[in-house]
């Protein structure tokens, strides 16, 4: 299983419901006692929870097989068999739960404390008691305990955050989160140094909730065939309200400018059109590593003519991050005025 686990296939098994029990009264002055032979106990259930406290799926990176205790035989004496215990097993919030034989959502999972109940236990037999009637006097026989669902499930999470922070390879999205939040996201001077998805929190500020931001591995062109990570990370973003497109402005072409926003759109529409229709803003990153000579302003002003907000910045410097800062805050501040 990968570092950040965000996706696992899983089998769940409940427990087998408990045989009835034949079994016959036999007391003093009673030669012939009534059936007393109790009822089996049901199978305990596979149950889901949400949990506040965890971020992945790394809980099922060694169990993938979740069994629920099978329930008692029933016993003589009227006396039923103990009832399974279920198995609960905590997930993240943003957990989306398939059926991985039909591919159906069966419940997406987002509140801290909710439940879904992925298989039911069988239900307990019953005993020979349960059968008396005044054509049956003394039934001698009880019933099995009904087997417990088993089925395969598939979990897929989605981050839940409110900024996302997309862009290529070395762009310096993992710098860009650092300087704008207290993540300790791994930064390097080569591509792919971000391989899963990283967290960071922003705020809090002017008596407002703080914020969470989420960067996500670096795309290229063709990821939507594979190349590179892939786009299996852009699901972290189809939660986010806020998307940051970063641009490393020391290798845009100022021949063809928007190339690199285009290629980010094109991937983009590739996985799922809805995310175009995000509020985005521009970051042009890197400008302290600019040569004398670029046209700076053009280029800012090719990618405002896009309609987005464009902010020029040098997450390693920190210039031009303080108006970036200040318009995420006011998207979200007027969100919850």
């Amino acid at each position: 299983m990968k570092a950040f686990p965000d996706e696992v296939d899983i089998t769940v098994r409940a427990g087998n419901g408990g045989p009835g029990c034949v079994s016959f009264l036999r007391a003093r002055f009673q030669p012939s006692g009534r059936p007393d032979g109790g009822n089996g106990g049901a199978g305990g259930d596979v149950i889901l929870e949400v949990s506040s406290s965890l971020r992945t799926l790394s809980l099922f990176k060694r169990r993938r097989v979740l069994q629920a205790e099978n329930g008692r035989r029933g016993m003589g004496k009227d006396r039923h068999g103990k009832n399974g215990a279920p198995v609960i097993v905590p997930v993240p919030s943003g957990t989306r739960v398939f059926d991985a034989d039909t591919g159906r959502l069966l419940k997406d999972l987002m509140v801290p404390g909710e439940r879904l109940a992925l298989a039911k236990g069988g239900r307990g037999g019953k005993g020979n008691a349960h059968f008396t009637s005044s054509r049956m006097r003394s039934p001698r026989f009880c019933q099995p305990g009904e087997p417990g669902r088993e089925r395969r499930i598939h979990l897929e999470l989605q981050i839940l955050a409110d900024v996302g922070l997309m862009g290529a390879p070395n762009a310096g999205k993992s710098t860009l989160l650092k300087a704008l939040t207290a993540s300790k996201a791994r930064v390097g001077a080569f591509p792919f140094t971000t391989l899963s998805p990283q967290l960071g929190v922003m705020g809090p500020e002017n008596d407002h909730e703080p914020l969470i931001l989420a960067e996500i591995p670096g795309l290229i062109t063709g990821a939507h065939l594979g190349k590179g990570l892939g786009h299996q990370f852009l699901r972290h973003l189809q939660r986010t309200r806020l998307l940051i497109q970063i641009i490393d402005l020391s290798e845009v072409d100022p021949d063809a400018p928007l190339a690199p926003l285009h290629m980010l759109e094109e991937e983009m529409r590739n996985f799922d059109p809805s995310l175009l229709d995000k509020p985005r803003l521009v970051a042009l990153n890197k400008i302290d590593a600019l040569a004398p000579d670029f046209p700076q302003v053009q280029m800012v002003r090719a990618y405002e003519h896009t309609g987005w907000r464009v902010f020029a910045v040098s997450a390693q410097t920190g210039a031009g991050l303080s108006p970036l800062r200040e318009v995420i805050w006011k998207f979200f501040v007027r969100d919850q005025d």
